[in-house]
């Protein structure tokens, strides 16, 4: 395996580093760079390695991951480019929502190999889902060590960067949609009088959840099939699911995904591709 820096060391990047330890990657091929001395002093107890300043950590791998927040990209490409780090040997990983490969190359002032990876935060329990694309700098060996990466905390797909933003709205939000959906049930449940602390509901719906979204996956049925199979006529599922039709959700979240989509359109242009 090559080595990696770690360009910030905020919850997204902890999750990869600690998905990748978790995998036994060696500790001793990973470094961290934070602005913040004392967020990255807290990774040597794990055995990663802790640059000093941001040119020490560009130079010190092949790999460098960029997990800082997008209005901070400019200002940290900049530096990097006027570092003296030898951008021609290194392989940038971005995994900021709406920022491009050529974005990246821009902001550096070069022509860049650079994946673009959309991950999502359940990647820190090892159960993420990270869509990822290169641009033609990147070589297909590279491509698949960064894939290996991400898949030590969940999987991986790979798509033409036109669909980075759009897949934002299926893998990198969703997680939210769901904690929306569930909290929405615990409140009813207990408007409703529901004798149950509210973590014990909680997590009964949690299971639930869980156990639906494993049921369909190892069904090979689809969503519907699996919804007709769960209603009886006038019973209770139907009724419920009648108000779901209804009030037309379904249009709702088609709704609330594009919202998302277009979000991270404008924040492309904002960014100049």
């Amino acid at each position: 395996m090559k080595t990696i820096t770690f360009i910030g060391t905020g919850n997204m990047a902890s999750a990869i580093i600690n998905g990748m330890l978790n995998a036994d990657y060696s500790a001793g091929i990973i470094t961290v760079y934070d602005k913040f001395a004392e967020k990255a002093a807290a990774f040597t107890e794990r055995g990663v390695n802790v640059a000093p300043t941001l040119a020490d950590a560009c130079n010190a791998s092949e790999f460098i991951l960029l997990a800082v927040k997008p209005q901070n990209y400019a200002e940290v490409l900049a530096e990097i480019a006027g570092s003296g780090t030898d951008i021609n040997k290194k392989v940038f990983i971005s995994i900021a929502a709406g920022i491009s490969t050529e974005a990246v190359s821009k902001m550096l002032g070069h022509s860049a190999a650079v994946v673009r990876c959309m991950p999502n935060t359940p990647l820190q329990i090892g159960h993420g889902v990270t869509a990822l694309c290169k641009n033609a700098a990147v070589s297909d060996e590279d491509f698949e060590l960064v894939r290996a990466i991400f898949n030590s905390a969940g999987m991986t797909l790979s798509l033409d960067e036109s669909q980075l933003n759009t897949v934002i709205c299926a893998n990198g939000s969703s997680p939210a949609y769901f904690y929306y959906f569930i909290d929405a049930m615990v409140r009813s449940a207990k408007a409703q009088g529901l004798e149950c602390d509210d973590k014990t509901l909680l997590e009964a719906i949690c299971r639930t959840v869980i156990g639906s979204a494993e049921m369909l996956m190892a069904s090979g049925k689809t969503p519907a099939e699996l919804i007709r199979a769960v209603t009886s006529p006038n019973g209770t599922t139907e009724r419920a699911m009648n108000i779901f039709l209804a009030e037309k959700t379904d249009e709702t979240i088609d709704r609330a995904m594009r919202a998302c989509t277009e979000r991270a359109e404008e924040m492309s242009k904002s960014f100049g591709a």
